[in-house]
């Protein structure tokens, strides 16, 4: 799928690539958070997105979701896309089962009630036609990888935390946290080109965020993550966009590497800077030493 934004013709330049921006501005508050931003995300690349709190990190993840649009720019997107905000909310009903929520990732959801319904059905009709019913349906969850996809959707839930006994009840009975687990597990469970997460460390214990971590270093999906986790963005990305003062700067590596990439810019400008002090400082006293050689020079013409 293509997402176009102002206008402009959409037109892919490199292959394999899921994510194409150009020429990015975003404003928050009527206050501009990035200006000019232009980044490529090809398949299997792992980004982590970093900046200070209010840096635009949120609002730009919204923006490559299609949830908001830009001021300016343009977001190219190819194949299916995983989202999940700092606080998502499951748009399912309360009834669903965190099961069937997880499988709609896959749209398996519909074929595992349907296939459930007819189940019940059975235990109280056995005639020919229901028993059909129910062997076709059966057969076609099969084909459509409905069992291995149940147990890789209750291995994911269980990776994340849920507790086995807890994935068949309601969503409406679940904790906050559970819902946010289980959220997440949907999207991983898709199978998805393109995955964003904004903190998806948030209501994990550390058994569940080192499953976390191997699951999206082997995940063959393109991961954009926004996480004060600095172990999870040291296990999982092999690069960083970083949004400092509406600018977005890339740096190729891990975290660490990043943040001693950042150190020595840091120190070199610090180090610019004290020279160009030092020059000016020194131009001044020159400036003052001539100014006072051509005032006695004028008091004694």
């Amino acid at each position: 799928m293509l997402i176009q934004t102002k206008r402009r013709a959409a037109v892919w330049v490199t292959s394999g690539l899921v994510l194409q921006v150009r020429n990015l501005a975003i404003d928050v508050a009527a206050r501009r958070v990035l200006s000019d931003a232009s980044f490529t995300v090809a398949a299997g690349d792992k980004v982590g997105l970093v900046g200070r709190n209010g840096a635009g990190k949120t609002s730009l993840l919204k923006v490559l979701a299609g949830e908001h649009d830009p001021e300016a720019g343009l977001v190219l997107r190819r194949g299916s896309l995983g989202y999940v905000p700092q606080n998502p909310r499951p748009r399912a009903e309360a009834a669903q089962t965190a099961l069937l929520h997880i499988l709609s990732g896959r749209g398996l959801d519909k074929a595992a009630a349907r296939l459930e319904e007819l189940h019940r059905q059975l235990e109280s009709d056995h005639s020919a036609a229901i028993l059909q019913r129910f062997s076709d349906a059966e057969e076609r969850f099969r084909l459509d990888g409905g069992y291995s996809g149940e147990s890789d959707a209750r291995r994911i839930a269980t990776g994340l935390g849920v507790k086995p006994d807890r994935v068949d009840l309601a969503l409406g009975v679940l904790s906050g946290g559970e819902r946010r687990r289980v959220e997440l597990a949907r999207v991983l469970f898709a199978g998805n080109d393109l995955i964003l997460l904004d903190e998806p460390t948030n209501h994990l214990d550390s058994d569940a965020k080192a499953w976390l971590m191997n699951f999206l270093r082997e995940s063959r999906a393109a991961v954009i993550v926004v996480s004060h986790d600095l172990v999870l963005l040291d296990a999982a990305i092999t690069r960083v966009l970083h949004l400092d003062a509406g600018r977005m700067i890339e740096y190729r590596g891990t975290y660490t590497q990043y943040r001693q990439a950042r150190a020595l810019e840091e120190k070199r400008v610090t180090a610019l800077a004290g020279r160009q002090e030092a020059e000016i400082k020194r131009l001044s006293v020159l400036a003052e030493v001539m100014r006072r050689q051509t005032a006695k020079r004028a008091r004694t013409a």
